[in-house]
């Protein structure tokens, strides 16, 4: 006697071998889009870090750092004394938008512009400005492809006496030595000069010092108090 396959058996094979030709065909295919989507993964990170050196007691350090990653900011101020003590103040991690309102206000004061500038003006305090950010950016190659990839970038900036680098940096002069250059000694007192002078420096190390509530500024202010008293 002949035995017949049943229908439902014929189907269930069919749907199994037509699954099987769809996981084969496509599935490594989203696999590879699925990587390519987390290797661009890419967490919002942003550093900013001032530290002021000083050469002479009382005070001999004093650090402000700011960190958002992802939305959550960090914050802190730390300050040391010649004579040994050390006080610092950590703000909690909290998802505020206040580091990242600092940094947009730096980045439009400059900082990325900013340059190491030679000791002048009060030489006896030096100040060292980081700033750091990680983000999804758009690049072109040389082709004129374009692809998404996440980058950092990063600059550390070091200067003294932001306020004369504000108000009396100097003056720049011009001498042309080419053809027509006059022959006789020239007298700069007469001649057109381009003033050196940058506000950048001094608005930038004042955002960061202006940093944080009125309850983060109080501590910071208490803490120099203590260090400036411990002579």
């Amino acid at each position: 006697m002949r035995r017949h396959v049943p229908f439902g058996w014929f189907i269930l094979v069919l749907s199994l071998a037509t699954l099987a030709w769809i996981y084969f065909k496509y599935i490594p295919i989203e696999g590879a889009k699925l990587e390519q989507v987390v290797a661009l993964k890419c967490p919002s990170d942003i550093a900013l870090r001032l530290t002021i050196d000083y050469d002479k007691p009382p005070i001999y350090q004093e650090e402000y750092l700011m960190n958002d990653v992802d939305g959550v900011s960090t914050s802190s101020y730390r300050i040391r004394g010649y004579a040994g003590k050390q006080i610092k103040i950590v703000a909690p991690p909290s998802k505020t938008y206040d580091v990242s309102f600092l940094f947009g206000l730096v980045v439009q004061d400059g900082i990325w512009d900013l340059m190491d500038r030679a000791p002048r003006g009060n030489t006896a305090v030096h100040y060292t400005l980081y700033v750091r950010q990680k983000a999804l950016i758009t690049v072109a190659d040389a082709a004129g492809a374009t692809k998404t990839v996440c980058r950092t970038g990063d600059r550390t900036i070091t200067f003294t006496d932001p306020h004369y680098l504000a108000t009396t940096a100097g003056r720049q002069y011009q001498i042309d030595l080419g053809k027509g250059a006059p022959k006789s000694p020239v007298d700069l007192l007469k001649m057109q000069s381009t003033t050196l002078a940058d506000p950048h420096y001094e608005k930038i190390v004042d955002d960061i010092r202006a940093f944080g509530p009125d309850s983060f500024r109080s501590k910071v202010a208490a803490a120099r108090a203590t260090i400036l008293g411990a002579r």
